[in-house]
């Protein structure tokens, strides 16, 4: 449904430098998601499309637990079923249906990957081909899955059959409501449609690290004048505008806020900011959000992302705006 970030299985060492304060009197103020007792790191890894349900999972000695926000309430999913060591969760729909991957170590180096559907205290191990693996890394309401299996692009709907999508696929980072399937590839991203309409292809020079948000395919490409910026593309393949963010874009809400980096003039330091129709704000926040895992932007532009606390954990936590 939201775009999702894979996450990265081990410790997460990146800082940000601070922005410049903005002339407004207004600035971030953290509040933090709770945690179990005794977690490690905590990971962001995805988030509904209203973004009332936040995913992500956290380390508790050395293994790795799937865990779920709603509404800010912390939600545990069940102990892995038949033996797996671990469970990751990559995506959440609005009623709180999670997808991800179950760790299975038993003998294997690396460990093998099986996708998964969880609701009800539930998991539903989705199919795979022999010998292979896989996971699930978007979901829409429907319940409906996709995601990898062996390098192949997959969908698993919700009641029916494994289909598969692109044998040669790469990272799935979204899935709509109306069946489309958003892959992201080295050189671009393409669109497929599981109700057989046609494939769109979106190139561009950086889709590597494009991201999807509220129907919304944002990547990096060069300007008519050489320059730098985010380019927003719909669904269909249509490109609707252009946003300097020269670095990392995190999200974007339903009024059409842009969260993501920007160069400092005259040095190579990225900073956060907010680009709106009357234009850019830069963030003032302590700590300031890391800008690895998952990021995003509410409709109320509350920023949801990780920071790394006083003990060294990273620890996941939303941004209120607040004006004095």
């Amino acid at each position: 449904m939201k775009r999702v970030v894979l996450p990265c299985l081990v410790v997460l060492a990146s800082l940000v430098a601070a922005p410049q304060a903005s002339a407004a009197a207004c600035q971030y103020v953290k509040q933090d998601l709770p945690v179990p007792a005794g977690a490690g790191d905590v990971l962001l890894n995805g988030s509904s499309s209203n973004n009332s349900r936040i995913v992500g999972h956290l380390t508790v000695e050395g293994n790795h637990r799937a865990v779920y926000w709603a509404n800010g309430t912390l939600r545990h999913l069940a102990p892995a079923p038949n033996g797996e060591e671990g469970t990751v969760g990559l995506d959440v729909n609005n009623t709180g249906v999670v997808t991800g991957y179950l760790l299975d170590y038993r003998g294997q180096d690396p460990a093998v990957l099986r996708p998964f559907r969880y609701e009800n205290g539930a998991y539903e191990q989705l199919s795979v081909g022999e010998g292979t693996y896989g996971m699930g890394q978007a979901i829409n309401d429907a319940g409906d899955i996709a995601g990898k299996d062996d390098g192949g692009v997959y969908l698993w709907p919700r009641g029916g059959a494994r289909k598969l999508i692109a044998a040669n696929g790469g990272d799935v980072i979204g899935l709509t409501n109306d069946g489309k399937i958003v892959v992201r590839a080295s050189s671009s991203v393409k669109v497929y449609d599981a109700n057989g309409g046609p494939t769109v292809d979106i190139p561009g020079g950086a889709a590597g690290s494009a991201v999807m948000d509220n129907d919304r395919v944002f990547l990096r490409e060069r300007d008519a004048s050489g320059e730098l910026v985010t380019s927003e593309y719909d669904l269909t393949g249509a490109r609707i505008t252009s946003h300097p963010v020269q670095g990392k874009l995190f999200g974007r809400n339903g009024s059409g806020t842009v969260w993501g980096m920007h160069v400092q003039p005259g040095t190579t330091t990225q900073n956060h900011a907010l680009w709106r129709s009357t234009g850019r704000t830069d963030l003032v926040a302590d700590p300031m959000p890391l800008t690895v895992g998952h990021n995003d932007i509410t409709d109320a532009a509350t920023l949801i992302g990780t920071y790394r606390s006083g003990d060294g954990l990273v620890r996941p936590a939303r941004w209120l705006w607040v004006c004095s």
